[in-house]
């Protein structure tokens, strides 16, 4: 179910959006990297090919490269603007903690390409895989409330506030949103409210008390909202359903023209393609993540050299598709960034205590900013 895929992405913005609501702070937001042990099905075998920044761009460790986006969002939420382009995160503080399964954490901002700060570093999380959407967590004001999020154009032409949420559902370039009133909204990709669906149109085929799933403790208990074969679902979760997927569907939502069934369309079943591709074998290199350029769909590897597990040396090389070395000792996974960030050709990642965009041809640094602490 697309679903379950949305909700995983879903729990890890939120575990590190509201990851310290239980006691340590207000803040929160970090991802653990566990490499993950599959079979592989595809093979790629390249001759290494050694790339070394250092002879290009010799580490200074003050040295900075950025400027300030005018109108500039600040510690404010992002400011709508058609001048932006493409807006990628960058990891701009980093969070201390004490009493916690982690010692600190990162917090995002915003730059435009060419290295303009847009946004301070204020976000616990910024998720960039739903499709033309960005959405932008920010901690909550009180210990009791979940992340507040911001729904926004990858190039932040519009914004808007997510109101108080419970899932996200990407879908055809539109985004599904479920409220606490038990309303849905669908925004297409131009930030409008193409289609609505109260609590009175659904109470018929839900219940009266129903509620939509909270993500951060899972599904069994609430209604939980999908996509699947042109509809918006319902359902709930029950071992005896007859689709053999543990959920029962109770109502089909059509986005295209806001109506809702009881009754499954004709021919309509649950997308139950659970067929994943396994990341490939790359000669020299173990546990490959696929990374994806955030503003044109270029396909890169990030893969550690077989020789990590027996070194306890866990620093990331960068590949291109066909598995041929670009960057060599390219991140060390943290608590900080588990992964590179790849977009417009550059590579985004915290090294010497700053974080960088760097052109993956030539060396040139296009953005680099000192990370700050609790104390800054």
């Amino acid at each position: 179910m697309k679903r379950i895929l949305a909700g995983m992405l879903t729990v890890l913005a939120i575990v590190a959006a509201g990851v310290l609501l239980s006691g340590c702070l207000s803040a929160g937001g970090a991802a653990d990297f566990f490499p993950a042990l599959q079979s592989s099905t595809r093979s790629i075998h390249k001759d290494t090919v050694r790339a070394d920044w250092s002879v290009l761009t010799p580490y200074v460790a003050e040295k900075t490269a950025y400027r300030y986006f005018s109108p500039y969002s600040g510690k404010a939420d992002l400011l709508p603007g058609n001048h932006y382009g493409p807006l990628l995160p960058y990891i701009g503080a980093e969070m201390s903690l004490s009493g916690y399964v982690m010692d600190a954490i990162p917090l995002y901002g915003l730059v435009t390409t060419d290295g303009q700060i847009v946004t301070a570093p204020v976000y616990t999380e910024i998720l960039t895989t739903y499709g033309p959407f960005l959405l932008l967590y920010r901690a909550a004001d009180d210990t009791d409330s979940r992340a507040r999020v911001t729904i926004a154009a990858r190039d932040g032409t519009w914004v808007r506030d997510a109101g108080d949420w419970r899932e996200f559902i990407p879908f055809d370039n539109r985004l599904a949103v479920s409220h606490a009133d038990g309303s849905v909204q669908v925004l297409d990709a131009d930030g409008n409210v193409t289609a609505r669906f109260s609590r009175d149109a659904l109470a018929p085929f839900l219940g009266d008390t129903y509620r939509w799933g909270d993500p951060m403790i899972g599904y069994i208990e609430g209604c939980a909202l999908s996509y699947e074969r042109g509809y918006l679902t319902a359902a709930f979760y029950d071992e005896t359903s007859p689709w053999g997927n543990y959920w029962r569907y109770e109502c089909f939502m059509n986005p295209d023209n806001g109506t809702v069934s009881g009754t499954p369309p004709a021919r309509w079943s649950p997308d139950m393609d659970w067929n994943y591709e396994n990341p490939p074998e790359i000669f020299g290199y173990c546990y490959p993540e696929e990374i994806e350029d955030l503003t044109n769909g270029t396909l890169y590897y990030a893969a550690y050299p077989d020789s990590a597990e027996r070194d306890n040396d866990w620093t990331l090389d960068l590949l291109d598709e066909e598995g041929t070395l670009l960057v060599e000792h390219c991140l060390t996974s943290s608590e900080l960034q588990w992964r590179p960030f790849v977009a417009d050709g550059m590579l985004g990642a915290v090294k010497d205590g700053a974080f960088s965009y760097t052109n993956i041809e030539t060396g040139n640094v296009v953005f680099r900013y000192p990370l700050r602490t609790n104390s800054d």
